[in-house]
């Protein structure tokens, strides 16, 4: 499931999260708060620029955008979030779909089995999560985006992630995408011991980091987001839980020719359905008080759950019910709890997330 991860976790998980359908949730470190509106807003990072229109591939993609199938309700004492792409029209969409379908298997079977060992069950049901990102630039690569509670002093999360030319249905690994993989493998091992050295951690546990970066001889797990290639590290893989995920971002220009002809892919933006970008007329706001509450545009935003918004005066009615409107960049906005509140009921088949990274994530299976 995780292989050289440890995992359990303490159960803010479950109160400080928030989906849609199956009143599921996201996990303190994602931090979204339902405080009331107040004048003083800033804008999020980075800033979302392009239409309300809803999900279109980017004109760089060559492949179909996957069907997906949300599941957001708790069986046999797990509360699941589970988003399953479905890719097809491609060579080896059949083995990537497989690959996600057993991971995503294994995963809740090793939760099931955790809980098997309680004399009774506990109060609250454990928590599981798997969500996707992808983008085609001539390699398709996919990010299994998971995080689960099962007891303890805290939740986990994880990534998960395949690489694969759609003209041909191989998978690559990081040495296999370069023509010349040791030039390649040494950039990257330099720019990975780099970022450990910037750790604020003791000199053991530095050097051990570093150690263990450079025995990986490139083996390196990766996924491509825009024109740069990502390497990732588990919770405890190379540093300590606090220390989280950790992504190192490479230009890919920097680790040489590859051997998949890649085409140049925008920078990704921070509103995403399907695990693909989108766009909105106007960019998600912070709005600061006390806590960072999320704002969403309205009606765009709604429009991409698959529901109406109406704005009206200082006020927005969806299925209705009737929330605060805070006014800014020419726009309504609503909070992010507000619209979970009036649409969590109304739109089966849908899951919306907000992380840590700033990317608000919404699937449907409309």
């Amino acid at each position: 499931m995780k292989q050289i991860i440890c995992k359990r976790g303490l159960a803010l998980l479950l109160a400080a999260g928030i989906c849609l359908f199956g009143y599921g949730c996201t996990s303190p470190e994602e931090d979204v708060s339902s405080g009331a509106p107040s004048s003083e807003i800033v804008s999020s990072e980075p800033d979302i620029i392009v239409s309300s229109q809803p999900p279109k591939q980017e004109e760089t993609s060559s492949i179909q955008a996957p069907k997906v199938t949300v599941v957001s309700q708790t069986v046999d004492h797990i509360q699941r979030e589970v988003v399953t792409p479905a890719f097809a029209g491609f060579a080896g969409a059949e083995e990537l779909n497989d690959k996600i379908r057993q991971q995503q298997n294994a995963d809740l079977e090793e939760i099931a089995e955790i809980l098997e060992d309680y004399f009774e069950p506990p109060e609250s049901p454990f928590f599981y999560r798997s969500v996707f990102d992808y983008q085609e630039n001539g390699l398709l690569s996919v990010c299994m985006l998971n995080e689960d509670y099962t007891g303890g002093a805290h939740g986990m999360h994880w990534i998960t992630s395949y690489n694969l030319d759609p003209a041909t249905g191989a998978f690559y690994g990081f040495r296999d995408l370069f023509r010349n993989p040791d030039t390649a493998v040494q950039t990257a091992t330099a720019k990975i011991q780099e970022t450990i050295r910037s750790f604020d951690l003791d000199e053991s546990m530095i050097a051990g980091a570093v150690q263990t970066v450079q025995e990986q001889n490139g083996d390196f797990s990766y996924y491509l987001s825009g024109d740069q290639l990502v390497i990732y590290y588990q919770p405890y893989d190379i540093a300590p839980y606090a220390a989280g995920l950790i992504r190192i971002p490479i230009p890919l220009s920097e680790l040489g020719e590859t051997v998949v002809p890649l085409r140049h892919t925008p920078e990704r933006g921070s509103v995403r359905v399907n695990g693909k970008d989108t766009s909105v007329s106007r960019k998600l706001l912070l709005n600061e008080n006390g806590d960072a509450t999320v704002l969403l545009p309205m009606p765009e935003i709604a429009r991409l759950c698959g529901v109406e918004a109406t704005i009206k005066n200082e006020s927005c009615m969806i299925a209705g019910k009737e929330y605060a409107v805070t006014y800014a960049n020419g726009g309504a906005y609503i909070s992010l709890y507000d619209l979970l509140d009036a649409i969590q009921n109304d739109v089966p088949g849908c899951l919306v997330v907000y992380g840590q990274d700033e990317v608000l994530r919404m699937y449907t299976e409309a």
